[in-house]
């Protein structure tokens, strides 16, 4: 042991064995943290939220007038202040 590790408390550098099996065991548990919230219910108003804006954006993609820049370029003033 080096003077060193016995300032440290002893402490070894880890084998790449035992990182492996560190990171495998975090891989594990994030997967299944992951895999948990996945499959979670979604609630009621953000399922129909969500399907509202789809249908919005779907319709309003499919409108042949529909603005170039989208509605934030529709709603805006046009050049020169909007004063005629």
């Amino acid at each position: 042991m080096t003077q060193h590790q016995k300032e440290a408390g002893g402490m070894r550098t880890p084998h790449r064995r035992d990182i492996s099996a560190r990171q495998d065991l975090l891989g594990r548990e994030l997967r299944k943290l992951f895999d948990d919230f996945t499959q979670e219910d979604m609630p009621d108003d953000l399922k129909r939220l969500a399907e509202q804006l789809q249908s919005a954006f779907e319709g309003r993609k499919d409108e042949p007038d529909a603005p170039e820049g989208g509605l934030a370029a529709a709603e805006r003033e046009p050049e020169g202040g909007g004063a005629p």
